[in-house]
């Protein structure tokens, strides 16, 4: 293995501070925001349910504990395009009900006008109201209920690079160690963090640790308490139930990010390098589409190497093993790395149709962004985890044919200023 230590620091992407437009990057964000949102939820006002999709013959014994069948709304806030967004798990058997309900605008008293969108895992209403409404009446067969209206929030990441993520009790190091590789490497300016029932500490701690990062102007803590949901069986069955990240997705895009100028979307044990010459927002900018989708490959912990499995006070930098490509035959006509993780994104939010969802892996209904770019790829680190969904803590012997040092990686990790 070559060592870490004798590879000549990448040069960082992004030299700030810099400036785009009249919005200056300030050397640190201000006070950084807890945003709770007002959730409507069935239990408040009705005795309906949201059904379970999936047949009982297919469900996990804890399926129904984790299922959302009370939460009507995550929020409703007042959308960058004019009309109020009421925002939630998907409707399924609500959604006739509310195709005949009636919408009433308040202090006016005046009927609305209103679009429901059934999306992938998520549901939207998109209601046109008078100026000066701040709240609605939904009067439904099910039941009747007032929504207050929130207000938008797109000015605070206007015109900014966004990180955007769902966290739960990840170490609040390694979220700083996150946004600062993403700030020195690719330019990153902006964070907007979803802290979905962490129990290690609340999102007013997390939001406390954060505006003390250099080069970060914009920084927002949302917390999120709804239900997560069922996960599927394995890679392609019974993705029908895990409704929570899809809402983060859809309500961080509408009530924050509309008028930024570039969101990356990953998770904080995911570290996404450049392998060309540009940052991954310049090259989203300046792309055909405004999408750039790709793979990643895991980076793993060695037998007999510092630092031990799941030792306390472990950081992304203290891992540059990764393991290498495993070339198969996908259709019989091309070639992929079998080992290769899921497709992640970063996007120019103006640049994607409305009707269009911001989904995990991908952007529902833009036939464009199903290309994949090889100008970037991700490094999935497998110890940097709490192992929540299965056991990530296993090590592997080294085997010069299976592994190598990441040299890209491990020459822009040198390059980070890891204490600013």
């Amino acid at each position: 293995m070559s060592d870490a230590a004798s590879l000549t620091p990448a040069r960082p992407l992004f030299q700030g501070p810099a400036t785009r437009g009249d919005r200056s990057v300030i050397r640190h964000a201000a006070r950084v925001e807890v945003l709770r949102p007002v959730a409507t939820s069935l239990t408040a006002f009705s005795a309906a349910r949201r059904e379970p999709p999936r047949p009982v013959e297919a469900r996990e014994p804890d399926y129904l504990d984790k299922f959302d069948a009370e939460t009507l709304f995550y929020d409703a806030f007042m959308g960058s395009r004019g009309r109020i967004v009421l925002l939630g798990p998907p409707f399924l058997n609500l959604k006739p009900a509310l195709e005949q309900a009636r919408i009433t605008a308040l202090p006016s008293g005046l009927d609305c006008p209103f679009e429901i969108r059934e999306l992938d895992r998520h549901g939207q209403v998109h209601v046109t109201a008078p100026d000066g409404t701040d709240r609605l009446v939904l009067n439904a067969s099910f039941g009747t209920v007032e929504i207050a209206i929130q207000p938008s929030e797109v000015d605070i990441f206007a015109g900014r690079r966004v990180m955007f993520t769902q966290s739960r009790n990840n170490d609040i190091a390694w979220i700083l160690d996150w946004v600062r590789f993403s700030r020195d490497v690719h330019g990153a300016d902006a964070v907007l963090i979803y802290d979905n029932g962490s129990t290690r500490y609340s999102p007013d701690d997390l939001a406390a640790a954060l505006p003390g990062l250099d080069g970060i102007a914009a920084v927002r803590v949302v917390d999120w308490p709804y239900k997560f949901g069922p996960q599927g069986w394995d890679a392609t069955r019974w993705w029908d139930s895990d409704f929570g990240q899809h809402g983060v997705w859809e309500h961080g895009r509408r009530r924050f990010l509309e008028a930024a100028a570039g969101v990356q979307c990953s998770d904080v044990d995911e570290f996404i390098l450049p392998m060309g010459g540009r940052s991954l927002f310049a090259a989203a900018e300046a792309s055909r589409t405004g999408v750039l989708r790709y793979t990643g490959r895991w980076v793993i912990g060695l037998d007999g190497e510092e630092p031990p499995p799941a030792r306390p006070g472990r950081r992304h930098k203290d891992y540059t093993v990764t393991r290498r490509e495993r070339p198969v035959r996908k259709f019989g006509v091309l070639t992929v790395d079998g080992d290769r993780c899921p497709p992640k994104w970063t996007l120019v939010p103006h640049r994607i149709p409305d009707g269009q969802q911001w989904k995990i892996h991908s952007i529902g209904g833009h036939l464009a962004s199903r290309l994949m770019t090889r100008e970037f790829s991700y490094r999935h680190f497998r110890e940097i985890s709490d192992s929540w969904k299965y056991e990530r803590m296993g090590r592997e012997a080294f085997d010069a044919a299976r592994h190598e040092t990441d040299a890209e990686l491990a020459r822009h990790v040198a390059a980070v200023r890891w204490d600013a």
